[in-house]
């Protein structure tokens, strides 16, 4: 079973590539659904913006991304992928301290976090204001996402397998380009 992170900034179609994917493949695939959208939907509180707020926040979001992935690989074991909504390393560039105070403090390393995963699909997301929409969970400008998506595409640009869809606002397009990769992966081409 190879484990496989789908990421991206803000907006950029990672939940639309993940419902293609999970009616192609059915149980072929187990997502492991992403961490911060349960923390933050389910009532931790996301208007404090201090460093020790998210210091605490990440934390929380990081375990649970790790807990959830372990499930994930339980639930279904005949799975070939599961295919993780973000990887655990993504928090690196919420994390106020710097990079390496977040791998200190999660006991963990760049290396340990790319062994982790088989390859890295990063979905970057389109330029225009008009797809963001702020939510209870999703609160960034597209300033914000456009630098939050630079931030995780250099964090995991070093990973052996790391895949960049460029930016479209063809959410469905960059799906099946995303499909594409995970029938390679799948087949052992990549």
């Amino acid at each position: 079973m190879k484990k496989v992170v789908l990421t991206g900034g803000p907006a950029s179609g990672k939940t639309t590539a993940l419902s293609i994917l999970k009616e192609e493949y059915g149980t072929d695939i187990e997502v492991a659904v992403e961490a911060a959208t349960l923390v933050y939907g389910g009532g931790f509180p996301r208007n404090d913006k201090s460093p020790r707020h998210t210091y605490h926040a990440q934390r929380i979001i990081y375990t649970t991304t790790k807990e959830l992935e372990a499930l994930a690989e339980e639930v279904n074991q005949g799975a070939k992928i599961v295919l993780c909504d973000r990887g655990s390393l993504d928090g690196a560039v919420y994390w106020p301290y710097g990079e390496e105070d977040f791998l200190k403090t999660m006991k963990t390393s760049i290396k340990e976090e790319y062994e982790n995963y088989y390859a890295v699909i990063h979905m970057s997301p389109p330029k225009e204001a008009k797809y963001y929409q702020n939510t209870s969970v999703r609160t960034e400008t597209l300033e914000r996402a456009l630098e939050v998506d630079e931030a995780i595409l250099k964090l995991w640009s070093g990973h052996p397998r790391h895949i960049v869809i460029p930016e479209s606002n063809d959410y469905v397009k960059k799906a099946l380009i995303v499909r594409k990769a995970i029938r390679k992966i799948i087949n052992g081409e990549i």
